[in-house]
């Protein structure tokens, strides 16, 4: 199996364009070659995922950072669903809220989430967000090679 896969596909899924922009602008520093798609709500993280409509030609992402909070399918919703879809249960999901509650972070490890970060103001944060996610993720954990 390879573990070094370039460029690494993340599919970032936040309802806050503030949010994403800086979550993208900080993978745009980030040390290893990778290509960030942007999805607003867990009804078009599905989507993106099964290749639907505007989503048809996009790849299959190697990494999913995931909102809660978000309109129409929330980020626990739409968890639910990634893992338990054969096709899709593989890709490590990151959660990603605002909230600090045990419930919430308990809800989405219970969920089969790979990690929970909390999500916190300003550019500044969310590099020191990509950076941790870098290191672990993309320099020493193998990610799945499935296309």
């Amino acid at each position: 199996m390879q573990c070094h896969i370039e460029p690494i596909q993340i599919l970032i899924a936040e309802d806050q364009e503030t949010d994403a922009f800086f979550i993208e602008q900080a993978f745009g520093q980030a040390k290893v070659k990778n290509a960030v798609h942007w999805v607003k709500d867990g009804q078009e993280t599905i989507e993106f995922l099964k290749k639907e409509g505007v989503f048809s030609e996009k790849p299959r992402p190697h990494l999913i950072i995931l909102d809660i909070n978000m309109p129409r399918k929330d980020g626990y919703q739409t968890l639910v669903e990634i893992k338990q879809h054969d096709d899709f249960k593989d890709i490590p999901v990151i959660m990603m809220s605002a909230s600090q509650d045990p419930e919430d972070i308990l809800k989405c490890y219970k969920n089969h989430a790979n990690a929970y970060i909390p999500k916190n103001n300003g550019f500044e944060d969310m590099l020191e967000f990509v950076n941790a996610i870098e290191k672990f993720w993309f320099m020493k954990a193998c990610l799945p090679c499935v296309s």
